[in-house]
């Protein structure tokens, strides 16, 4: 697992997607924190969900890349077809996949946000609290992203995982989105915005990743398959 874990964190860290979705993410926050029409009014407190919320959308996009490009390129390894005929198998691969895709996006969001209130002039965001809120939404769209990409191949994978994360947007638990019980459980299994502090959201976000991740180690294959 380890070896897939550091070598999709030394991708993300040497391909310029990253460093791209770094400087597209600062500059969208930066405007949109820096418009005049926030200025008018309550720009304090529009400015943090503004922030976090443009972090997270880069995080989240480099997790998906960088599962969707290692998982293609395990399909054509040599290397990854005689690691998956040994222990612990395409469990391994996958999870090293999953998690360093998931770091990988995390640590983007957080300098994203951190970019974005430096140059905007905002008050730092506390670093523990900006990891909170983008590792949930990070996790659980590498986790929808490994299971859709180790059963379907090509595009199609990464539109329905990011169709997904829209999805999770909306307000489950209320109508018209199934009130109640069901909706809450809908909306924890959909990747979205993560409230930070919130038990009750850390705990259908961590059950989400994990259902997630056993199923698809349950349907793990080797890569030549």
């Amino acid at each position: 697992m380890w070896p897939y874990t550091l070598a999709t964190l030394k991708q993300a860290l040497r391909s310029p997607v990253g460093w791209v979705l770094l400087a597209i993410g600062a500059f969208i926050g930066w405007f949109a924190a820096s418009a005049a029409i926030l200025a008018l009014d309550e720009v304090g407190a529009q400015s943090q969900p503004l922030t976090i919320s443009t972090a997270q959308l880069a995080g989240v996009l480099l997790t998906l890349w960088l599962v969707g490009r290692g998982l293609d390129e395990d399909r054509h390894s040599g290397f990854a077809a005689a690691a998956d005929s040994t222990r612990p198998g395409p469990t391994g691969r996958l999870l090293g996949r999953w998690l360093g895709a998931t770091a990988s996006g995390t640590i983007l969001a957080c300098l994203t946000a951190l970019t974005i209130a430096s140059s905007a002039a905002l008050e730092d965001p506390d670093g523990l609290y900006l990891a909170s809120t983008s590792i949930g939404g990070c996790a659980a769209v590498g986790a929808w992203a490994v299971l859709l990409g180790s059963v379907w191949r090509g595009i199609g994978a990464t539109l329905a995982v990011f169709l997904l994360w829209v999805l999770g947007h909306l307000p489950w638990g209320v109508e018209p989105f199934l009130a109640g019980a069901a909706g809450r459980i809908v909306g924890g299994l959909l990747p979205g915005p993560y409230a930070a502090g919130t038990l009750s959201a850390l705990g259908y976000t961590s059950a989400a990743v994990a259902g997630l991740l056993l199923v698809t180690l349950a349907l793990s294959r080797p890569a030549d398959a």
